[in-house]
């Protein structure tokens, strides 16, 4: 696939989305119609641009329906305050060693030339 293929194909699902997701499109059209910019009527145009006319370069909006659905599910789990806090421990519990902690020492190491300082 060259550049111009995969220029078309962001562009058709562009269109596929506008088309065929009716709470996206009327987001959208609620965006583009100055309802939230009364007093900067057009400051959106860029946005529109962005997404419909020059092909959704990141596939923001074919990405939308499955990101709004996973946000409800977790506004669902957040309701339930006792299985948030269970999977929220689960997951700081099975995070790690994060790659910044590596980046940050070897930074302080070679560049300020500081010694870690131990914390009792």
């Amino acid at each position: 696939m060259d550049a111009s293929q995969a220029k078309q194909i962001k562009y058709a699902t562009a269109v596929w989305v506008w088309d065929g997701h009716s709470e996206t499109r009327a987001a959208l059209d609620l965006i583009f119609s100055n309802h939230f910019s009364r007093h900067e009527p057009g400051i959106f145009e860029p946005l529109r641009d962005v997404l419909l006319t020059h092909g959704d370069y990141y596939m923001h909006l074919a990405d939308l329906k499955s990101y709004l659905e996973a946000d409800r599910k977790l506004l669902k789990l957040y309701a339930n305050s006792d299985e948030w806090v269970h999977k929220s421990i689960l997951n700081v519990a099975s995070s790690g060693k994060f790659s910044s902690d590596r980046t940050i020492a070897q930074y302080a190491a070679e560049i300020w030339n500081a010694r870690p300082c131990p914390v009792d």
